[in-house]
């Protein structure tokens, strides 16, 4: 009985730190928040950004790179 009781809890203690770590949506008007968002969100896709680039960059012929 104790042996179940502690695998329930340890169970459901279990799955309430997996659901806690979804990402956190902001409020409606929480502006903290949606200004952290849009920081995070925009710092990624500025390093998405500068990889494509350099990735264009070392495809540029031999031709076109003497001119």
């Amino acid at each position: 009985m104790k042996l179940s009781m502690i695998a329930v809890i340890s169970l459901t203690l279990g799955l309430a730190t997996f659901a806690s770590a979804e990402e956190k949506k902001c409020g409606a008007f929480d502006i903290g928040c949606k200004t952290k968002k849009f920081v995070e969100d925009t710092k990624k896709f500025q390093k998405k950004g500068l990889k494509d680039g350099v990735n264009q960059i070392k495809n540029i012929p031999d031709n076109l790179k003497k001119k």
